[in-house]
């Protein structure tokens, strides 16, 4: 194992890399025996954390002593911090300083850290569009596949703004994916795949009964409840690839329940489909309301749908999911 530096300074605004910083920190210094003391909020003055750094310990080993927050300190009173990270330069102390910082950094706290030897690292979050492969990464260490069309429709689902939270308790978006998505690795169980169904039915949000409102009504051929749906949906700021994904899943089990009817075995649904059977029943009795034919060519134009709204189209993706909902309840 690598012998720690004497100083750390993590600055950026990833906040999913600075709390894993943290915990590998609070790790690495059970793992040695050193001490572990964390200073935020309030209490993180330039002052105490330079008296925490610099007094001497009763106890024995190495202190870790973590500063979360250094962008509140201003460069007026920056100076006692400033040098107590610098002493540890000279090896009298056995402490190592480790900062965190939000924003960029003071310069005077960048000199220091350069004089102790240190180690400056700059979190940089990844950019839309490179968050669904961020992701794919990110699944392989919990265990699981994500496909990268499911993790396309995660950042769609998850990455905007979060409605009702004040901003100072918003958590950022890479925060709020990586929870979803350690629940759907629970889901999914170790070396499972995580595809676009059961992002779709997993991921919850404030739409989701009207999701499945929108999809019971596409099935059953109601095509102005449906659009009706689809428009209140698009305007609550829904993104179309999930109404799609959902769309094309409810529509899948169907056809599944036409074909086991078609082929007289109906009432192997439940053990086929893997659902319970209080959803076969319902299922069974869509399907044959709906007929196999239609469903084949439903999902046909789904199939086109789901293609126009990653891309395929020069039409946006609200005008071609209405246009499909005309098609598909038709």
């Amino acid at each position: 194992m690598a012998e720690l530096k004497r100083a750390y300074l993590f600055h950026g605004d990833d906040e999913v890399k600075i709390d894993q910083a943290r915990k590998r920190l609070a790790a690495r210094a059970q793992e040695d025996g050193s001490i572990f003391e964390s200073i935020s909020g309030d209490a993180l003055t330039a002052e105490n954390f330079a008296m925490t750094l610099t007094s001497p310990s009763l106890l024995p080993g190495t202190r870790i002593v973590l500063a979360d927050g250094i962008e509140a300190w201003k460069a007026a009173d920056v100076g006692p911090a400033a040098d107590a990270v610098a002493l540890l330069a000279g090896g009298d102390i056995d402490a190592v300083a480790v900062l965190i910082c939000r924003k960029k950094p003071l310069k005077a706290i960048l000199d220091a850290v350069e004089k102790a030897a240190g180690e400056v690292r700059e979190f940089k979050p990844p950019s839309d569009g490179e968050l669904p492969g961020w992701l794919v990464t990110q699944a392989k260490g919990l265990g699981v596949e994500l496909d990268p069309d499911a993790a396309a429709l995660l950042v769609e689902i998850v990455g905007k703004p979060q409605k009702g939270v004040p901003k100072s308790k918003m958590w950022s978006p890479k925060r709020r994916l990586l929870s979803e998505l350690e629940k759907l690795a629970i889901t999914a169980g170790p070396g499972g795949t995580i595809d676009s169904a059961l992002v779709a039915d997993g991921v919850r949000g404030e739409s989701t009964a009207e999701v499945f409102a929108l999809t019971d009504h596409a099935v059953s051929g109601n095509r102005d409840a449906a659009i009706r749906d689809a428009e209140k949906l698009l305007a609550a700021g829904e993104p179309p690839a999930r109404i799609v994904a959902m769309l094309a899943r409810s529509f899948g089990q169907v056809q599944t329940a036409a074909a086991l009817d078609e082929s007289g075995r109906g009432g192997e649904l439940t053990e086929q489909a893997g659902i319970q059977p209080w959803l076969a029943k319902k299922l069974m009795a869509q399907a044959r309301q709906r007929g196999g034919s239609s469903l084949r060519d439903a999902l046909v134009e789904l199939a086109r749908l789901d293609n126009a709204v990653k891309g395929g189209s020069a039409l946006d993706s609200e005008t071609e999911l209405l246009r499909s909902i005309e098609v598909i309840t038709g």
